[in-house]
Parts: C-alpha cells; structure tokens; sequence
C-alpha cells in the first residue's frame, strides 16, 4: 500500500476512535497522536514530522471542540508535554528511519561491490585456466615435436649401432640392445606425457581414449591400481565438455596421488544421449577423509561451471572420497 493512502485511512481511524472514546479514555489525546506523529517521522522524515506536530494540533482542537465543547478538555491539546513527546518521538523515529536508509545504501554497495568482486574473480579464473590450458598444449606439442622428435633420432642412430654390432658379434652388442629398449621405453613415456597434456586437440581422440592413456601414465609413474570403464558412444560428447571432463579427472587423480596416497582409482565414464556423468572413486591410505576444499579448487569449480554440471563428492566412512560429476550437453556455460 501507498504510505500517503496508509496514512489517510490511519488518519481516518484515529479521528473515528477519538471521537468515540474521548469520554472513556480523555489520555488517549496525547497518546494517540504522540504515536502517529511518530509514524509521520518514521516515513517523511525528521522535518516532515515536527511540522505535522502544528496540523494534529489544530485537528485535535477542532474534534474536542465538536465533541466536547469544554475549555478545559481543549486545552489537553496544548499540554507541553505531549508536544515535547511528540517532538521526541519525531526526532527517534526519524533517526532510525535514516540509520536504516544508511544501512541499506551501504548493504546494496556492500552487495554490488561483492558480486563486482565475484565477476572479476570469475573473468581471472577463466584467463587462469585458458592460460593453464594454453601453456598445456604448448608443453605437449613440445615434448612430442621437440624431446620426441630428439628421442626418434637417438632410437634409429641406437638401432642402426646395435645392428651393426650385432652383424659384427661384437661384444658390446647387448649393451647397445639394452640402450635401444631404455630410449624406446622414454619414447613411449614422453608420448604418454605429451598426450595427457592435450589429449583432445593433438590426437583428436575420444574422450574414453583420453582416459585409457591418462591411466596408463599414471600407472608407469605411480603404484596405483587403476580400473576404467566408460558405457556408451564418447564420439558424442562435444570437445569442450571432454576436454574440462578429462581436465577434472586429472586435477583429482593428481590430488589423489600426490597428496593423499591413494591406493585404488575406479573411474566410470557414462553417456547416455544428451547426458554424461564420470564418477570417480578413491581408496586412500589417509584417515580422516581429505577436506572437500583441498578437492574442489576454484579451477575444477570453473570447469563444472563452464559445460552447466553438477559436481557432488562424498568420503565414505571407509576411507577415501567419491567424485561425481554429470552435465547435459548443450548447457556449457557462455
């Protein structure tokens, strides 16, 4: 309701009460209006309400003229200490109604200054990532066309020196085997680095393939034992979603590893039509279950965030922890 119409029909009412309990209630003069200058105070303000203090007075002088006619009776209106409460009330309610205007301005500036804070934070979380991605991509290609591309030419030069001596019967010939094998086991880990570092963009590959070949580098390096499976056509989901869904499997066997010790990592990729979810569980060594936000870092957040899914993560009483995320596709965020 308007306040100007709220405070015609109170206006109204208090005329109608005063006019029917003056005989009973003669206080009720000075209550009653003390009160209702109160509210003018509260919604026009401090000078708004002193001055209403000269209108109620007239009004109340014309109604206990009509209905009481007697000198005494009128001059309860011009008793100074209702004015002086009048004029108190006005003046508390006026300041709390500005303290509370204050208060509100500075809410909404505290309100617009943390969702500018949040909206920038996000803006640098992206250039963080596409920059972490970029600066991916760049290490990939060079450690396949560059230290690769170094490691063939050693492995042929290798191979040619242990043919030769072989041919010969010469008796190095076995070390320049083992040499030849040790080059060709580099070559197969620097191609495995190189393509968990751009599993997408370089190989052009499924998301499903990503994984296999994410497993079994982390197998050469770690102690882990690790079983995937992954139900339905990855062909379908787009490049983006695959490639921020193989980034968060990343980010949490990394964590899982490096500072959980963990023992076991099942990973279970489903796609389903428009619907995908990849669960992750993890048997560690370590009570009690890691914190959530050691898990969750504003980077997997982003990412969660950027193909529209839901992440939901859990520590079974067990041990360990379970992360589960699942988008539909077509609901990136822009």
């Amino acid at each position: 309701m308007n306040k100007h119409v709220f405070m015609g029909v109170v206006i109204g009412i208090y005329t109608a009460l005063f006019i029917a309990t003056f005989d009973r209630w003669p206080n009720s003069v000075l209550i009653s209006t003390v009160a209702l200058i109160g509210l003018f105070g509260w919604f026009y303000g401090t000078r708004i309400g002193l001055l209403s203090i000269v209108p109620f007075i007239l009004l109340n002088t014309a109604i206990l003229f009509l209905v009481s006619g007697d000198p005494y009776d009128i001059l309860l209106t011009y008793n100074p200490t209702g004015i002086i409460l009048s004029m108190v009330t006005v003046l508390s309610a006026g300041f709390m109604r500005e303290s509370q205007n204050k208060l509100n301005q500075l809410e909404a500036s505290l309100s617009k200054r943390v969702d500018d804070a949040t909206a920038e934070l996000g803006k640098l979380t992206r250039q963080l990532i596409d920059y972490d991605e970029n600066e991916r991509i760049t290490m990939g290609q060079d450690l396949h066309d560059g230290v690769g591309q170094y490691l063939t030419g050693m492995l042929l030069h290798s191979e040619a020196l242990s043919f030769k001596l072989r041919e010969a019967q010469h008796s190095e010939a076995d070390l320049a085997e083992r040499m030849t094998q040790r080059i060709r086991n580099s070559m197969l880990f620097i191609r495995q680095l190189s393509r968990s570092q751009l599993p997408i963009q370089l190989t052009e590959t499924t998301l499903g393939a990503a994984l296999e070949e994410m497993t079994s580098y982390f197998n050469e390096i770690s102690s882990l034992n690790f079983r995937l499976e992954h139900i339905g056509n990855t062909l379908d989901l787009p490049v983006s979603t695959a490639q921020h869904l193989y980034r968060i499997a990343h980010e949490t066997i990394c964590c899982a590893i490096y500072k959980y010790k963990a023992k076991n990592v099942d990973i279970k990729l489903v796609v389903r039509e428009d619907y995908c979810r990849m669960k992750i569980e993890v048997t560690t060594t370590t009570q009690p279950p890691p914190p959530l936000s050691d898990l969750v870092g504003k980077a997997m957040k982003y990412r969660v965030k950027a193909i529209g899914g839901k992440l939901a993560i859990a520590t079974p009483a067990e041990g360990g922890f379970r992360l589960e995320c699942s988008t539909v596709f077509g609901k990136e965020a822009e």
